[in-house]
């Protein structure tokens, strides 16, 4: 960054010195035509410094809540920033490029868990339905969908992928549903997801492990069965679910591909869990779907069974067998049925 500073920005800097009422500038500052960032950090210092909620510094140190300053809104380089540009290790920067959790920071270094980054590793799971009852289902669904995944990939003996699956259950989905579950009755199953956890990575041949999937599942069942049953029975209800589990599928299927080619295994492998447990969890109002609306119902049959062949295996096929944008209209095609 250039080291002189423009006049209009001085002006920025004389509001932050406003907003305090401390600082005195010299006579002629405003018929400057420039001063040294040098010049400016003395004046913030003097009566900036700890001033929240200004607005208008450009990386101002010590200034909270501040548009540009740390914890700042648009600021270059400022930690917390959203919209900073180029900073390195910046934390929890929305649209910064290079910043830690940054939602859709481009190739930062250091740059953790962004949202949307370029060639970064899929999104975490979503659920966000606007219906209370549709979510908790939908993150069982995508819970199961997981599960299944590692299941399938310990069964060919790939224990290393198999973990992240077992961790995204745990980490990422069970606190979503953690404080709902005893207010449904159920009992609390994340000692069993931990159990199975540490296991996997520790004794991934242990006989324990399938005794602890089938108890695994069978809580998720307790757990769906929890939802009162009008709901359960309810095309529209399940349907509702079905499609976010779908939605979940499409956009980890998107996000496992780059050039043409699966670079995100997980991903992939994600897409496939949530798609093949969407399927059967639909098969629970199939029969009913079939006679109130059998064209839907066909539909809805034929796009499902075209989605599993985009992913046919747990292990991705040398390139893609349809394009994202293909999955994302099978999931619209089921949606529109609905």
């Amino acid at each position: 960054m250039a080291n002189r500073i423009k006049t209009v920005e001085l002006f920025l800097a004389l509001s932050i010195a406003g907003v305090v009422g401390t600082t005195i500038l010299p006579s002629d500052a405003y018929e400057a035509e420039e001063i040294t960032t040098n010049e400016l950090s003395s004046l913030i210092a003097e009566g900036g410094e700890g001033v929240e909620d200004a607005e208008g510094g450009e990386g101002g140190e010590g200034v909270e809540d501040a548009e540009g300053g740390e914890d700042a809104e648009g600021g270059e380089g400022g930690e917390d920033a959203e919209g900073g540009e180029g900073g390195e290790g910046v934390e929890d920067a929305e649209g910064g490029e290079g910043g830690e959790d940054a939602e859709g920071g481009e190739g930062g270094e250091d740059a953790e868990d962004a949202e949307g980054g370029e060639g970064g590793e899929g999104a975490e799971d979503a659920v966000d339905s606007g219906d209370a009852e549709v979510d908790y289902m939908t993150v069982l669904g995508l819970m199961k969908g997981h599960l299944l995944a590692a299941q399938e990939l310990i069964a060919a003996g790939n224990y290393e992928q198999a973990e992240p699956h077992i961790g995204h259950a745990l980490e990422e989905l069970y606190s979503d549903i953690e404080t709902l579950l005893p207010e449904k009755g159920v009992t609390d199953f994340q000692p069993n997801l931990v159990e199975l956890h540490d296991l996997v990575q520790s004794a991934p041949d242990s006989p324990k492990i399938d005794g602890l999937f089938n108890e695994i599942f069978s809580s998720i069942e307790n757990a769906i069965a929890a939802i009162p049953e009008e709901q359960l029975n309810s095309p529209e209800f399940v349907l509702s679910s079905t499609i976010e589990m779908l939605k979940n599928a499409a956009t980890e299927y998107e996000a496992a591909i780059v050039d043409n080619q699966f670079v995100e295994i997980v991903e992939y492998q994600e897409s496939r869990g949530f798609v093949l447990y969407a399927d059967e969890f639909y098969q629970t109002i199939a029969k009913q779907k079939s006679q109130e609306d059998p064209e839907g119902h066909q539909i809805i049959m034929d796009s499902l069974t075209e989605l599993k062949t985009a992913m046919p295996t747990i292990a991705p096929p040398e390139s893609p067998l349809k394009d994202p944008s293909e999955v994302y209209a099978l999931v619209s095609q089921i949606e529109f049925n609905k």
